[in-house]
């Protein structure tokens, strides 16, 4: 199947399917048998739009735009002995796959700028260190200056935290053999701490290290949690509030955000089919629900069987 197919079915001359995977009887609402379903003619649904109809029948370009089930897809025709073969893309895939790489790209960076900050901080916390020594034996010298040595000692410090967050997010280690789900969400709350004021949003996490652990792949869960977060934050509307919590429950680890729902973001849509799709690629399951005050997200993935 062609790179960012969804989807592909073989028609004959007359727009019966009469073979098709799964992901085209999905797009199409083809059911596997029955009425309206393998074999039934495309062009007489009466749900088929006229772009799908004349493309089955031949009429006009060899590509179109049609409906889908929750947005627009792509339809080529390639013509065949004995009919035409369908190919369906989705017009998202391509951007999805570019944040995907850019995400693992991410990680190897964020590791590698890390590295050459912590290095000059560390030289600088050292001649600190030196100088204090230095000036303890001047008192009057040592007096006036210990205040200042005192804060470029915090201030390294907190450089230095925020880095550690950063890293052990883009790029989780598991070096006991499993995630803590706590510390990564409360992590990932600290990095988005800024954009949070600056936007007015009260954020609340609910989030102890060491309580609720995952053996799942702790990349994969990094990008998850920090890509479920980011969304959240998005799409809460200014001056709102954001709580996020990661619980255990017998056999799973669970992280879950409510927010106050703002306006969707179409931008934001392909964020649902990715996080889902993540999910179950770890076996576990994301689930979104909303109202018209509230949207809640719930990530699941298994639990650590040693916890």
């Amino acid at each position: 199947m062609p790179v960012h197919a969804a989807g592909a079915a073989f028609v004959d001359p007359s727009g019966a399917v009469l073979a098709a995977d799964r992901g085209f009887l999905v797009t199409f609402r083809v059911a596997a048998g029955g009425a309206g379903g393998a074999g039934a003619p495309l062009r007489l649904r009466d749900d088929a739009s006229p772009e799908l109809r004349a493309l089955v029948a031949g009429d006009g370009p060899a590509g179109a735009t049609v409906p889908g089930p929750n947005r627009p897809v792509e339809v080529e025709r390639v013509p065949a002995a004995g009919g035409a073969l369908l190919i369906v893309r989705d017009p998202h895939a391509g951007d999805r796959t570019e944040h995907a790489l850019r995400s693992q790209v991410l990680g190897r960076l964020v590791a590698g700028v890390a590295h050459d900050i912590k290095n000059p901080l560390n030289a600088m916390s050292l001649q600190i260190a030196l100088l204090g020594d230095k000036l303890e034996g001047v008192a009057d010298a040592s007096q006036a200056a210990s205040g200042h040595l005192v804060s470029l000692r915090d201030q390294i410090g907190r450089v230095n935290e925020v880095l550690r967050k950063l890293v052990d997010v883009t790029d989780p280690s598991a070096p006991l053999g499993y995630t803590d789900l706590g510390a990564l969400l409360a992590d990932v709350a600290c990095l988005f701490a800024y954009e949070a004021r600056r936007r007015r949003v009260d954020l609340s996490t609910d989030a102890h290290p060491g309580t609720v652990r995952t053996r799942c792949d702790p990349a994969r869960v990094g990008r998850l949690v920090l890509g479920l977060y980011g969304r959240a934050l998005a799409l809460t509307p200014d001056g709102g509030r954001l709580a996020a919590r990661a619980e255990g429950r017998e056999g799973e680890a669970t992280v879950v955000i409510e927010h106050a729902a703002g306006d969707p973001d179409g931008d934001l849509g392909y964020d649902t089919d990715v996080l889902v799709a993540g999910a179950e690629a770890l076996g576990g399951r994301f689930e979104r629900t909303r109202n018209e005050r509230t949207e809640r997200l719930t990530l699941t993935v298994p639990r650590n069987e040693r916890e």
